[in-house]
């Protein structure tokens, strides 16, 4: 029940936030969201009146459909936070092999959501997996590059930084 509640929400949430990004609902939806444009956890929950009552629905409108035991619900909000916090996490937590393993690759990571707020806002809608946009043409063509990027140890960004100085 929880796996179900988790995949359904995923596929709410990238419709409404996909939605919420057209120039008909940005303004007075999710507007506010993207004043931050370097995302830190605190701005995962920043957003208006209206955004706030579209993602509670989502709550409302499974329990019509489908009542699911309290604990069940405690641990999706608890997993939906977690996730949305470390999403606008700032930084990359995750492995540089998490996109080579078919087990994790389509798992969400912090920079599938940072190119999110980096100003392409016609990009990479998904909260917890990457299927709908990868699905829906809309996964940022630069995701894997930038990711493999980020997750380079530090030594060899320095020196990469040393050499295109050098170039």
């Amino acid at each position: 029940l929880l796996a179900g509640m988790i995949v359904t929400h995923d596929a709410w949430f990238y419709w409404t936030h996909r939605a919420m990004h057209t120039r008909l609902l940005y303004k007075a939806f999710h507007l506010a969201h993207h004043r931050s444009v370097t995302p830190t956890p605190w701005a995962a929950y920043s957003f208006s009146i209206l955004e706030a009552v579209t993602n509670f629905l989502f709550a409302v409108v499974w329990q019509l459909f489908i009542p699911t035991p309290e604990h069940v619900t405690v641990s999706w909000m608890l997993f939906q936070v977690m996730n949305n916090a470390i999403g606008h996490a700032g930084f990359e937590i995750l492995p540089r092999w998490w996109l080579d393993s078919p087990l994790t690759r389509w798992k969400n990571t912090t920079t599938h959501h940072d190119l999110h707020h980096n100003g392409d806002f016609s990009t990479n809608y998904g909260l917890y997996f990457t299927w709908w946009d990868k699905l829906m043409g809309t996964e940022h063509p630069a995701y894997d590059e930038t990711f493999r990027r980020v997750t380079l140890p530090r030594q060899t960004e320095k020196s990469l930084a040393v050499a295109d100085a050098r170039s």
